[in-house]
């Protein structure tokens, strides 16, 4: 029997997991799933969340309702992986086997930096539940002032996200009667709001249209946390009333610790097969690889269906011919309602249909919930 294993049970992990279960040989192939979290959550709602007085336990699923029972669930925490022996340990000692080993590490929030930074209560940030929490309480009291955003590092999760923050956060200030006497600013590390031209140009000219001050070229050093001042590698320095980061992101410590990602821990993945670089048995998917595109779902989601299809020809004795072409849909949002639709790939732009900001792309938003939890997630599209 073969042994396939699978670090991370966030979305990539558990769709691949429930994918391979659907289609392999269940007397013949021995799937195992390395995840010691409980529960999924759906993080792109953390966006919505912010601005919704709701409870945040509504964005989760346990995971055994999620998770196909023919997946041996090992709720433990991968600590090592040995490539050459082909076996991980876990937290508890124990040595597992593999044939083939997928990583979907998913990507860390470096909370070390993160606490160094927010050391005052009006730094702040919502790709952590913690975090969702405290900024909706944040911005309820805010009656005025400069709000800045900024990413830390890149690459982070969904790189849209500080852009629609932005955007809503106007939308929040105005129906609250207090964008009058507010200042939005955007700080972003490029020449341009974006990493794709025809997109960024649509969100400057929606920035201008909404009065969001928009800084090129700002690349995020430290915060003087005493003078309320975000500084950059250039000199620039930036006062703020409330500040809203986006957390440093890296790869997880057993993928360093491993020696099977770069220097950031982010592993380093054939972009075409999702295979390993260095080793031919490993196959990585999700926000963890250094793949060229978005760390996103719906990235994970199409990258899943090749990496499924070439570990299942590897099963059969055969080469594994599919590839990933980078295929990605993501969304902006630009109000409440409505969104912009990016779809593109490694040799195409996003299409010029998307980049109209409609109602039927802020459903089609709104409604990827439904289809994460129904369908996506259980590998059944």
């Amino acid at each position: 029997m073969k042994n396939i294993v699978i670090i991370g049970g966030g979305f990539s992990g558990l769709a691949t997991a429930n994918h391979l279960a659907r289609k392999i040989n269940r007397k013949k192939v021995k799937i195992t799933l390395i995840e010691p979290k409980e529960e999924n959550i759906y993080e792109p709602e953390y966006l919505f969340w912010v601005f919704q007085d709701k409870p945040i336990s509504n964005l989760l699923k346990p995971i055994s309702k999620l998770l196909s029972k023919e997946v041996n669930w090992i709720k433990n925490i991968a600590t090592k992986i040995d490539p050459e022996k082909n076996i991980v340990t876990i937290e508890n000692g124990k040595n597992i086997l593999y044939d083939f080993l997928i990583l979907a590490t998913g990507a860390r929030m470096a909370q070390e930096k993160l606490d160094a930074y927010c050391q005052t209560d009006n730094v702040c940030e919502f790709y952590t539940k913690d975090g969702v929490e405290h900024l909706k309480e944040k911005l309820m009291e805010f009656d005025g002032g400069t709000i800045v955003i900024t990413p830390t590092t890149v690459p982070y999760k969904c790189p849209p996200t500080p852009i629609e923050f932005a955007f809503l956060l106007d939308k929040y200030l105005r129906k609250r009667g207090i964008r009058h006497k507010s200042t939005i600013r955007f700080l972003y590390p490029l020449s341009r709001a974006f990493t794709m031209a025809e997109p960024a140009k649509k969100v400057e000219k929606l920035f201008a249209k909404r009065n969001i001050k928009f800084t090129p070229f700002f690349n995020f050093e430290t915060i003087d946390n005493e003078n309320n001042k975000v500084l950059s590698l250039e000199g620039e320095e930036i006062g703020y009333e409330s500040l809203i980061i986006i957390p440093p992101h890296e790869g997880q410590d057993v993928i360093k610790d491993s020696g099977l990602g770069d220097r950031e821990g982010w592993i380093t993945t054939d972009r075409y097969t999702m295979k390993h670089n260095e080793h031919d048995n490993i196959y990585a998917i999700g926000d963890g690889t250094n793949l060229p595109v978005s760390k996103s779902g719906t990235v994970s989601h199409f990258s899943s269906n090749i990496l499924v299809k070439n570990l299942i020809s590897e099963l059969k004795g055969k080469p594994p011919k599919a590839k990933y072409k980078g295929l990605t849909i993501c969304f902006i949002l630009t109000s409440f309602k409505k969104s912009m639709l990016l779809h593109f790939s490694y040799n195409y732009p996003p299409k010029k249909y998307g980049l109209n900001s409609t109602l039927l792309f802020g459903l089609f938003k709104k409604a990827f919930k439904f289809a994460y939890f129904k369908f996506l997630i259980k590998g059944r599209l």
